[in-house]
């Protein structure tokens, strides 16, 4: 008797953990299906992405606090006192790449930076660079770039490398009134690149 109550008592608990957890899925799928903008940038878009990202890294400067398309974060970015760098091999982890084509551009994250190119990741992009369609809207996918392109991307429309926008601003320099320079000059504080020996194997994602 005391056995079979055991029993009865231990059924009874595994029953309640699966209920519980099924609860828990339920309630994130609930949270990630409620579509909510980040920052006014639409979900399921390479913005509403490449935003939350880089906020991680830009949180002591506060994080984006510009608007625009992807291919006009660029020049919104600078605007607004953040370090911008328009060569392919100032690639910095954390930085924002920057595409600009006939439409609304595009952009990612700067995930890590090799000697022959750099790992990205992005949302809303279906064909990575080994043209597998891991992608699209609301999907992060990774590709590896290499520099010998120059970093520009064609999927039916060419996409341009428009620059990098790095989690870091602008430092205003404070020029002793002797050196006879405006107050309002700026200087650009730069980061060597930290680069990776080797190079990853990208995982091929089953759907």
């Amino acid at each position: 008797m005391v056995l079979h109550l055991r029993t009865q008592v231990c059924r009874f608990c595994l029953a309640t953990a699966a209920v519980l957890a099924l609860g828990a899925v339920a309630t994130a799928q609930t949270e990630d299906n409620l579509r909510q903008p980040y920052k006014g940038f639409s979900w399921g878009y390479c913005t509403y992405y490449a935003a939350q990202v880089f906020d991680r890294f830009a949180v002591a400067e506060g994080g984006i606090d510009w608007r625009g398309d992807g291919g006009q974060w660029l020049c919104a970015a600078q605007e607004k006192g953040w370090q911008i760098s328009t060569n392919p091999r100032d690639a910095r982890i954390g930085a924002i790449i920057v595409w600009q084509n006939a439409g609304r551009g595009h952009v990612a994250i700067v995930d890590d930076v090799y000697e022959d190119g750099i790992l990205i990741s992005e949302m809303n992009w279906r064909v990575n660079s080994d043209g597998e369609a891991s992608g699209g809207f609301n999907r992060i996918s990774q590709s590896f770039l290499p520099f010998s392109t120059n970093l520009d991307r064609g999927v039916r429309r060419r996409y341009w490398f428009a620059g990098y926008i790095f989690p870091e601003k602008m430092v205003i320099a404070r020029p002793k009134p002797s050196d006879g320079v405006p107050p309002s000059t700026t200087e650009t504080v730069s980061r060597p690149r930290t680069l990776s020996a080797t190079r990853p194997v990208l995982p091929r994602r089953e759907d």
